[in-house]
């Protein structure tokens, strides 16, 4: 067996320039470990992932951003489609109530005609009803549908048990037109 001696100098591979004394690692021994492969094999993994998601959110973003353009276009459409329906059914209601209004003016027109021919109460009766009939048609002249139904709602609000009662007469009324 050989002894060494205690003075000569240390083995080389321990006080060589390429030892770190902080850490205790020689250079070298990071890159060559398992567990630095590994590690830096788990950053590029997580770096990879990051990487991917980052483009999966600016895609989910800008498909986001594409289907609410869309939505709201497609709302645009619709409510300038309702617009339209909706001028085109004032139009024709307010076409309905010229028509009407005429033809109150001409009921009235023949009511004083034939209430002319007779004499008494009942060509009294007939001047009446063709002012009546007459005053219906210059109110239907004079309004068009959205202040005619500001009117009625009015009345409803302000008597709403005679509109109940109007409605239900008039419901009878038409049901046995109809009939």
């Amino acid at each position: 067996m050989s002894t060494r001696d205690p003075r000569s100098a240390p083995p080389p591979s321990i006080f060589d320039d390429s030892a770190d004394v902080s850490s205790g690692t020689f250079q070298g021994d990071e890159s060559d470990s398992p567990s630095s492969k590994s590690e830096r094999k788990a950053d590029e993994m997580v770096s990879g992932v990051q990487n991917e998601a980052g483009e999966m959110a600016g895609k989910t973003e800008d498909k986001a951003k594409e289907m609410t353009g869309r939505a709201q276009d497609k709302a645009k459409e619709m409510t300038g489609k309702a617009e339209e329906v909706g001028g085109k059914a004032q139009d024709k209601a307010d076409q309905g109530m010229d028509s009407a209004a005429s033809g109150l003016g001409q009921a009235a027109s023949k009511m004083r005609e034939q209430g002319a021919q007779r004499e008494g109460a009942v060509g009294t009766a007939a001047a009446k009803t063709a002012d009546t009939l007459d005053s219906a048609s210059q109110f239907l002249q004079n309004k068009d549908t959205a202040q005619l139904m500001d009117d009625v709602e009015a009345f409803v609000r302000q008597k709403p048990v005679e509109s109940l009662l109007i409605a239900a007469g008039i419901g009878f009324v038409l049901s046995k037109i109809v009939r």
